[in-house]
């Protein structure tokens, strides 16, 4: 029982599958929070490139019985989908209609609920169009900053509703950036191209160690604010320290 651990379950589409490469973002979301909750907490990733909330939902259970044992428990699980869902209609594979993706989100909520898994949401993050269609010519012009943003919202309104955190990325990162409400929305195609926003991503959509910094800070402050008995400092470490196995037996008697 003593190596058993509880788990933290990453959730999420290409963003999170992402989310141990340090070859293209230093700081990365997996290896952070790994780091902070050694001898506390698995952090297993289940990202899934190019996925929608559609097949979230169709995953959430199946997720939820292959990681919840007898001896370990999912204690927090973090949901990013609505990236991909925001593309235009004309994405007849990705596209996902915004009641239909925040019906999706409430039954992946409710799913985690019933498993008694604390959940956070994580919402989509803004499109830098230029920088996307710079390594990705051929890609149909589907996806604009402003559908990115209204599926954040929606994200943000739900969590609200069933009183869980959501970490806002559109707002953060564009926070970040510099830019108000009222200024011209960095990242459309039709405006000039804009470095700080370049500067958080690796092509457009996809994170760079800058918004991931702002992912795990969110996520770190969702902890802290919604589900304080999971910080770091608050959940028993695995097994004694060292100083304390004195004799054999100390460590016998734990594991």
């Amino acid at each position: 029982m003593a190596l058993n651990y509880d788990k933290i379950v990453l959730f999420g589409d290409s963003i999170t599958e992402r989310a141990y490469d340090i070859s293209t973002a230093p700081f990365c979301i997996g290896p952070a929070l790994q780091n902070i909750y050694t001898r506390r907490f698995d952090v297993i990733q289940r990202g899934f490139g190019g996925y929608t909330s559609a097949h979230a939902k169709l995953m959430i259970d199946k997720i939820i019985a292959q990681e919840n044992t007898p001896t370990s428990k999912v204690k927090l699980m973090t949901v990013f989908f609505g990236t991909n869902d925001s593309t235009g209609p004309s994405s007849t594979i990705q596209h996902v209609p915004l009641d239909i993706y925040t019906a999706n989100m409430r039954y992946i909520a409710n799913s985690c609920k019933a498993a008694d898994i604390k959940v956070v949401f994580i919402g989509a993050g803004p499109f830098n169009a230029h920088q996307w269609w710079i390594t990705r010519p051929e890609n149909p012009h589907n996806r604009t900053t402003i559908q990115a943003r209204t599926y954040c919202d929606a994200a943000i309104s739900l969590a609200k509703e069933l009183e869980i955190p959501c970490v806002p990325m559109w707002y953060l990162i564009m926070e970040a950036i510099g830019w108000k409400e009222g200024d011209p929305l960095t990242g459309l195609e039709e405006l000039d191209p804009d470095e700080s926003l370049a500067a958080y991503f690796t092509d457009g959509i996809h994170y760079n160690q800058n918004s991931y910094k702002l992912e795990y800070d969110g996520i770190m402050n969702a902890i802290k604010e919604f589900y304080p008995e999971l910080l770091p400092e608050n959940v028993p470490l695995r097994l004694p320290e060292w100083a304390a196995l004195t004799t054999p037996d100390v460590l016998e008697k734990a594991l």
